[in-house]
C-alpha cells in the first residue's frame, strides 16, 4: 500500500521556483527593461492634460513594481 497525503498539501517546487513564478519574474524583467522607452515616448509627446500626468505616474509606478519583481531574473 502507498501512503496517502493530504489533499491540502502543496506541490513540491524546484529550488527555483514553479514555472508560473518563473515566468512572472521574466516578464516583469522585460516590462522593467521596456517601460522607460513608454515613458520617454509620454515625455517627447508632452504632457497636456492631467490625464497624461496620471499616465506617467502609472508608467512610473509600473516600472518600480516590474523592477522589483523582476530583479531576480536570469540568477
Amino acid at each position: 500500500m502507498s501512503p496517502s497525503t493530504p489533499a491540502n498539501d502543496p506541490p513540491v517546487a524546484t529550488g527555483e521556483g514553479s514555472l508560473l513564478q518563473r515566468r512572472l519574474r521574466a516578464g516583469a524583467f522585460w516590462a522593467a527593461v521596456l517601460l522607460p522607452f513608454c515613458t520617454l515616448g509620454l515625455l517627447a509627446s508632452g504632457l497636456d492634460t492631467n490625464s497624461d500626468y496620471v499616465v506617467l505616474a502609472g508608467l512610473i509606478a509600473g516600472n518600480v513594481l516590474a523592477l522589483f519583481v523582476g530583479h531576480d531574473y536570469g540568477t
